[in-house]
Parts: C-alpha cells; sequence; structure tokens
C-alpha cells in the first residue's frame, strides 16, 4: 500500500507532534543472541549426530568391537522476505521539514521485515506454506517435548528445560511476555530476591536471566485457548553456527537490504525494496527443548 496523504499529514510538523512516536516497540533481544552464518547456495545440507558407536569393556586377548557414529543428513533453505514501500515525490520535498519521510518509511518496513522473521521462527512450517522456512516448532525433537498440562510456570519446570538442552549449553530461554511478567512476580513471591540479570554487549542492555540463562520475549509464540485458561510454550535454546540453532541468509549483506527501485512507472514516487534472504537451520536434535501448555 502506497504511502497516502492523511499519513504523510502525521508525520509532517504541527503543533502538537514534533518527529514520530512509534505505537509498536518491539523487542529485539532476539537478533542480539541468534547467530547467522552465510549461505552461498539456495540451500544449506548439514549432517546432525544421530547415534554415538560407544566403546566396550574387555577382558585380556578380547576382539576390539568396530563400530563409526551415525549421522542424519538435513536441508534448510534460504527464503525471501521482502516488501516494497512507495512514497509520493511530493511529499518527500515539501513534508520531510521534521523528519524525512522515505527514511521513516523503510525504517518502518524494516522492523516490520524484523517481525516476518520472528513470527517464522516460531511458527514457520513447510509443510503448509512452501515459501516459508521451518521453525522451533517444526524443528523440536519429539523427544524433546514436555507437556506441562496446563500447569502455571515455576522455577522447577524452567530447570527441566533448560536440562533438555544442556548437554550443549543452553544460551537462551524464550516466552512470551506473560510468561516473563509471571516469572517476575514469582521472584516477589519468595520475598526480598531480586531477578539475576546480565549485560549482554551485542544488545547493550540488562537482561532478565534464569540460572545466568538470558530469557527472550517473542510474543508471536502461539496461544491456545481452552475453558478461560490461556497457554503458550516455552523454549530453551542452545544458539551455536556448529551445533546449535543458527540463522542462515545468502548474499553479501548479513543484514537486511535495502533497495531503491527507483520512481514508479504509472505515478510521481520513488520505490524502495526491503529484502532479505534468510532461513533457519537446527544442528542437533538436542539444540532445542520446549514446554508446552504452560499457563498464564
Amino acid at each position: 500500500m502506497p504511502l497516502l496523504i492523511d499519513e504523510a499529514k502525521k508525520l509532517s510538523n504541527n503543533e502538537l507532534e514534533q518527529g514520530i512516536i512509534e505505537t509498536i516497540i518491539d523487542r529485539e533481544e532476539l537478533f542480539a543472541v541468534l547467530p547467522f552464518m552465510k549461505v552461498n547456495s539456495k540451500a544449506y545440507l548439514y549432517n546432525r549426530e544421530k547415534e554415538l558407536s560407544e566403546a566396550s569393556f574387555l577382558d585380556p586377548n578380547d576382539a576390539v568391537p568396530e563400530g563409526a557414529a551415525k549421522f542424519s543428513e538435513h536441508v534448510a533453505k534460504l527464503r525471501i522476505i521482502a516488501g516494497d514501500v512507495d512514497v509520493d515525490k511530493f511529499i518527500q520535498t515539501t513534508m520531510s521539514d521534521t523528519s524525512d519521510q522515505l527514511a521513516t518509511q523503510v525504517r518502518l518496513k524494516v522492523k516490520g521485515l524484523a517481525r516476518s522473521f520472528k513470527r517464522a521462527l516460531v511458527l514457520g512450517d513447510e509443510t503448509s506454506n512452501s515459501k516459508s522456512f521451518d521453525g522451533l516448532g517444526r524443528l523440536t525433537a519429539s523427544d524433546q517435548i514436555i507437556d506441562a498440562a496446563g500447569a502455571a510456570m515455576n522455577w522447577s519446570m524452567l530447570d527441566e528445560v533448560v536440562d533438555a538442552v544442556n548437554a550443549l549449553g543452553c544460551d537462551a530461554i524464550m516466552m512470551r511476555s506473560e510468561h516473563k511478567r509471571a516469572y517476575l512476580q514469582l521472584l516477589r513471591t519468595v520475598g526480598g530476591l531480586q531477578p539475576s540479570e546480565v549485560m549482554l554487549p551485542q544488545f547493550g542492555k540488562v537482561m532478565l536471566t534464569h540460572n545466568g540463562v538470558p530469557i527472550i520475549v517473542n510474543d508471536f509464540l502461539p496461544v491456545t485457548d481452552g475453558e478461560g485458561t490461556k497457554k503458550a510454550p516455552i523454549y530453551a535454546l542452545h544458539l551455536s553456527e556448529e551445533n546449535g540453532v543458527t540463522g542462515l541468509y545468502g548474499g553479501d549483506n548479513a543484514g537486511i537490504v535495502v533497495e531503491s527501485i527507483g520512481t514508479v512507472q504509472n505515478k510521481d514516487a520513488v520505490r524502495t525494496r526491503v529484502k532479505w534472504y534468510c532461513g533457519l537451520a537446527n544442528k542437533h536434535d538436542y539444540a532445542i527443548a520446549r514446554i508446552d501448555n504452560v499457563k498464564f
């Protein structure tokens, strides 16, 4: 949808407002902790450890048994997330006194692209949408799923889901805002105990942690509502390019690409395209654990 004159007026100078007030505030902890690796083709082929070959106890002169580890092969495809924004040249020229109209629209389009990735991160399903990549829900091994059966969140529950990935090392706990508020309420209930916090240099701010594991918020985690009770999953994640969950990107730019398309053919406007060639891979079955149906 093009930038309309009524929307442009909101960004132009007036007595009530100077600049832009953003009504949607996204939490970007995810991009502070999720690693990304470059892919030089349209898909990334990788192997997961499937079965180890152990050693045996032997008596003298016993034959030494031979065995090799087994692996399973997986493919993660790069997908395209893209969107255009058109800005009328008259609007850009005459109504950029306080805020550059084009820069503002592009910045907000980038924010929208980031939201699309965060949504696909948990809800992506190639079987229902072949244009998307598989998200955490599809990449979680069946034996790494714990059912809370509608119980309210407690610390033992979080310890259990973290332990499920601790063979590799838990790097983040992902939950909805409602569960984060419930966690803070647990801290208040015990009285006098302050939340453990850590400063992430990538993000530049103090983050809430559970036993030193950062808690990141993703409000695209699905909610089920039954009999007046709302429930949602909580994830524990090992984030690593080597043996964990990692984002994928194609091209020379690891971030989102902003491309000027130029003047629109049938109107006096300039078009800008924002795009990202990206995907998601899980390199180990123990890199993701999920606890389902946690009440909030």
